[in-house]
Order: C-alpha cells, then structure tokens, then sequence
C-alpha cells in the first residue's frame, strides 16, 4: 500500500493516520499503519472461517466426530457473527480500539489455550471462546475502513490482503502437519498480531455524520441513508448465503456429474485466485467504477452462472462455472462492504455488515443441501440464482445512496479550526 501525503491529524484519528482536508473529505488517508491494522485486524476476524475445512480435522483427531465437530464450528462462527452484530455500535465510536484490544486478548488467550490443552472438551471450548473474542475484530475492522477515503480500494486492499495471507496460511498448515497444535497456534498467532496493531487502528473522523443535502444530492439524506444502511445487511446477509450454498455443495454438485475429487480440488483453487482477480481489479480502479453499476452487472453474472451450474452435464463446464462464480462473488463482495462503508464514515453499517454475513452463511450448507434433497440440482442452483436477480433493485438503489452519502459529506464537511 502506497502512504498518502501527510496532511494535519484531527481528533479521534489513529495513530499516524494522515487526515485529508475536511473540506474535500473528512475520511482519513490510507498509510502503513492504519492499512495494516485495518486489514490485519479483518483477517484476524474470518481466520476460522478461512481455516474451517483443517479446524474439523483437528477436532476430528482429538475424537469427535463429524456432527459433534460441526457443530462445535458452528457455534464458534456463530458466536463471532452474534458478537460482531451486536458490538458494532461500539465499534462507530470513540470506544474502537480497546474494543478490538479487548476482544483479540481473548481470542489470544483462548486459541493458546486449545493449542496445548489435552482435554478435548477444553480444547472445544477455547474455540468457541475465541470466536467470541474475534467477534470485535468483525466489528472495529469493518467500521475502520469506513474511516479511509475511497472505500472502493480500501475494502478491496482489505480482502485482497486477506485473500494472499490466506492462501499462504492453507499452504503451509498442510506442509507442518493438520493438527491441534498447528491450526490453533495458528489461529492464535494472527489474533496475537491484530492485538499488536489495534492501537492503530484509525478512529471516528471528524465532521463524520451524514448530513442534509440539497436537492442535487436529496437521495443521501440522513433517513435515507438509515434505510439503505438496514437494507444493506439483509440484502448481503441473503445473497450470501446463496453464493455459499453454492460453494459449499460444489462437492456434492461435482460428485453428480463425475468430476474427480483432485479436479474439483484444483478448480477451486483456481476459483479462490479468480476471487484474488476480482479484488485486485476493485483496488487499482478504486471509485472510478461507481457501484451501482458494476454490482448491478455483478450481480446478473452470478445469477446466470448460478442457474448455469445446476443445468450444466460437463464436468469441465462444471469446474469453469464454479470458478467464474468465484471470481464475479469477490468482485461483489468488495463492493458491497464498499457501499456499507461509503453510507456511514463511522462505521455505523460496515460495522455489522460482515456479522450479518456470518450469520446467514452459516447456515448455507445446511440450506444447501436440504434443497438439492428436496428440489434436485436444478431447481437448487435456480433458486439461488434467483437471489442474485432480485437483489439488483435494491442494490443499485442502496449503491447510489452510497455515493451520494459520501459525496454529500465530502461537499459539506467544514474545516477544523
């Protein structure tokens, strides 16, 4: 990441956090620290999800089995997605960083716990309580890339960011050995690093509240963004769940047609690199490519790509589908966390967006499966096709409340004394 020109700091700014000339833009300029924190922070708060399919192994090497290890994931996942939602009005305030410390200690102390204790049920529970904990660093991270200018390339550094460490954690857990030691020490050493760079978080900015626009820019008015604020973490909690009940039931999707387990493995490999495309894309065009529009044409892509899935009969078909679903999927994704931030510089919705995710994904393969039992493929990858359809209205219009809270803000924001 590149610094920003130094500009005067303001209150409620982080450490070393350069702010832009309110005037312009209240928002503060990304540099080394609040970048690294911010996306350090993120990535300390989807590790488990990341780290999901070497978690059950380990439990699974301690003596549980599949359902008890399920569910025990579950419950940790939805333990951070409940604390995220429910901490993230906290994170919009001056109480930020020592919520992220606070909640990453815990995260610390317990994954170290499970990294060594010999009783599987301790080991169970360090985990759900470190997801506890971790449930801060959903909140403060994504109500901290509010707090930066251009929300487009900083939401897209973020997942970018996430998405390289990630792919470098997966490679080397399998080259050390799957197993209790090395998947939470894992889990605790990148807890123990957000907890380091916390304090850098950057804070509320100044002049940061929506404001009352003229008829130009009528559509960010504070209601409006309220509404568009509630709107976006139903719409992207439903959406989501519909893109991981298809990547959860790839496996399911693959084995009905007779793709090989080593294929479907390097397919979606290469999907998780489409994905790394789709971010890097969204971080060198930053605002210059809006949102309403690219969600709009992200959002009919993956439908089609959806429904494609489900009608397809090829095995090669199959595997380039899942991988072009990938990529359009993190494409959106960026977007959508961009929008959230663009409504509010606090964070008020970035904050919780992430959480609300959670919460519905984790019930994806559990969707996902019930639905190909009951309705067959076909009508499965419809439906969930026919999310991403009817999602496009309300994200364009949540999209274009998006830009316009931010442009109001910028024009209307007055300088310090």
């Amino acid at each position: 990441m590149t610094a920003s020109t130094p500009a005067p700091t303001a209150t409620g700014g982080s450490a070393g956090a350069a702010q832009a000339d309110p005037s312009v833009d209240p928002r503060f300029s990304l540099n080394a620290r609040n970048g690294s924190a911010t996306f350090i922070v993120a990535l300390a708060s989807l590790m488990m999800a990341n780290l999901a399919p070497h978690i059950l192994t380990a439990l699974g090497v301690l003596g549980f089995d599949i359902i008890a290890s399920g569910n025990i994931l579950t419950w940790a996942l939805l333990a951070s997605a409940v604390v995220g939602l429910l901490s993230a009005r906290l994170a919009s305030g001056s109480l930020r960083r020592p919520l992220a410390a606070a909640g990453l200690l815990i995260a610390t102390i317990a994954f170290s716990v499970g990294t060594f204790a010999s009783d599987p049920t301790v080991v169970a529970v360090a985990l759900i309580v470190g997801g506890v904990g971790v449930g801060t660093a959903i909140s403060t991270s994504g109500a901290a890339i509010a707090a930066l200018q251009n929300p487009n390339r900083v939401s897209a550094a973020s997942g970018l960011t996430n998405r390289v460490l990630i792919t470098v954690v997966l490679a080397i857990i399998p080259l050390v050995g799957v197993s209790q030691i090395s998947v939470f020490a894992t889990l605790a050493l990148i807890s123990l690093a957000g907890l380091a760079l916390a304090v850098w978080l950057p804070g509320v900015p100044e002049h940061a509240e929506p404001v009352d626009v003229t008829t130009s820019l009528e559509i960010a008015a504070p209601r409006r963004i309220t509404i568009a604020g509630i709107a976006v973490l139903i719409v992207f909690a439903v959406w989501g769940t519909s893109e991981d009940a298809i990547w959860t039931m790839a496996p399911v999707l693959g084995d009905a047609i007779g793709v090989g387990e080593q294929t479907l493995g390097f397919s979606l490999s290469l999907a998780a690199a489409g994905g790394i495309l789709g971010m890097l894309f969204v971080t060198i065009a930053g605002e210059r490519i809006g949102r309403a529009l690219p969600l709009a044409i992200a959002l009919v892509l993956g439908g089609g790509i959806k429904v494609a899935i489900g009608l397809t009969t090829d095995p090669v078909v199959l595997c380039i589908l899942i991988i072009a679903v990938n990529t359009v999927y993190a494409f959106a994704f960026t977007l959508f966390i961009a929008t959230a931030a663009g409504l509010d510089a606090r964070g008020r919705w970035s904050g919780p967006l992430v959480g609300a995710y959670l919460v519905g994904s984790s019930f994806a393969p559990l969707i996902g499966g019930a639905f190909i039992e009951w309705l067959g493929t076909p009508l499965f990858a419809l439906i969930m096709g026919i999310v991403s359809f009817a999602a496009i209205a309300p994200v364009v219009w949540i999209a274009r409340v998006s830009v316009g809270a931010e442009r109001a803000l910028a024009r209307y924001s007055q300088p310090t004394s």
